[in-house]
């Protein structure tokens, strides 16, 4: 957003190109630099523990719930809205064009089976003009931008930036589209102006009628002062070169991938094996829980056993000789980032039944389907 109202103010593909910076942000979740340095700890462990917390979790994927249902109640409504009103004879297209009877801001909707919606009534020039205009946003992809942008939404809601940056990301797909239209048309600068103007007047009762908001809206202003940028821009732009351009697009594809690269590489993998790292517990004495970082107790395990050197595990809890209790075993399992993960194997032995030498224990694995399903995520 500093980019955008800085060095890029007046960069019309420049301040598009800026959105693509959230892609990489979705993959910096696990990197190593916010559990392993002292700025990371000290800046981000306190929401790490918040997070941690098991409702936390139910408010969060309730939100994701609920924050969904209603973007796709909106998307449906619209549909339906749109699916009563008549297919236009009047003008062609290669998407299907339909008619509103009444004033209403035009926009096009659906990345699948897109459609223009056009107020009945509009003169052929404006009606062409903004056809051409919602027919540019289509082919750019613009609403698989705006849609992949509501999915990001969905998923990470607590972040409010993202919803108040939805207006910004408009005006800027909007500028794009603008620009184009115009240069591959051809089509006259002040004429464009005015039949924006117009579509302007009915911007307002357009959101209460059909909820076009929810696509690429011909005159999706929310203030006049935006509405006048918009008309300046357009009267100051300048011709732009598709090759320049394309490789602009290029570049830009390869650094985000990059960028992701260069992100993984320094973060934490999928799935993270503990290794030999075990704890052991008896219970007579249940708050000394002792993590053997050496194996010098638990000195190795698999599938079916726990292998448990006896000496080592008398010397470590001496009063288990005159005590009646038993030993549990926790060991090896995965971790996605530290302290979240699970998995691994536990074992059990009466302390009576220990002796020196090593001592084999059946290994009582917890990777259930639950867990196999978190490791694949």
């Amino acid at each position: 957003m500093i980019l955008r109202s800085t060095l890029l103010s007046r960069r019309i593909f420049g301040k598009g190109a800026l959105w693509c910076l959230l892609i990489p942000v979705i993959f910096c979740g696990k990197l190593h630099a916010y559990y392993e340095t002292y700025i990371g700890f000290r800046l981000f462990y306190w929401w790490y523990l918040l997070c941690n917390k098991r409702w936390i979790c139910i408010v969060y994927f309730g939100g994701i719930f609920i924050i969904g249902a209603w973007l796709i109640t909106k998307r449906k409504r619209l549909k339906d809205s749109i699916n009563r009103l008549y297919d236009s004879k009047e003008y062609n297209s290669a998407f299907v064009i339909k008619e509103f009877p009444g004033h209403l801001s035009s926009f096009c909707t659906g990345c699948i089976k897109p459609v223009i919606v056009i107020p009945e009534g509009m003169l052929r020039d404006d009606a062409e003009i903004v056809i051409k205009h919602e027919e540019t946003h289509i082919r750019l992809g613009h609403l698989w931008i705006l849609l992949a942008y509501d999915i990001l939404r969905v998923l990470l809601w607590p972040n409010l930036f993202l919803h108040l940056c939805v207006g910004y990301m408009k005006r800027d797909l909007e500028d794009i589209c603008d620009t184009v239209t115009i240069q591959r048309n051809g089509i006259d600068v002040c004429d464009y102006g005015e039949t924006i103007i117009g579509c302007a007047k009915n911007m307002m009762l357009a959101r209460k009628k059909l909820g076009c908001g929810n696509g690429m809206s011909f005159a999706w202003d929310d203030s006049y002062r935006v509405l006048r940028k918009r008309l300046e821009k357009i009267v100051e732009r300048r011709a732009y070169n598709s090759k320049t351009i394309i490789a602009g697009i290029a570049l830009m594809i390869v650094a985000v991938i990059t960028t992701i690269g260069l992100i993984k590489v320094n973060s934490y993998k999928r799935i993270n094996d503990i290794g030999m790292i075990s704890s052991v517990c008896y219970t007579s004495n249940p708050e000394d829980v002792y993590t053997d970082f050496d194996c010098a107790v638990v000195t190795d395990f698999d599938d079916e056993y726990i292998y448990v050197d006896g000496k080592a595990l008398m010397e470590r809890y001496p009063e288990a000789v005159s005590e009646d209790g038993w030993f549990y075993f926790a060991v090896g399992g995965f971790y996605k980032i530290p302290g979240i993960g699970g998995g691994g194997g536990w074992g059990e032995i009466d302390a009576k039944e220990i002796h020196e030498g090593t001592i084999r224990i059946q290994n009582h694995t917890e990777i259930d389907i639950w867990n196999r399903i978190i490791m694949w995520l």
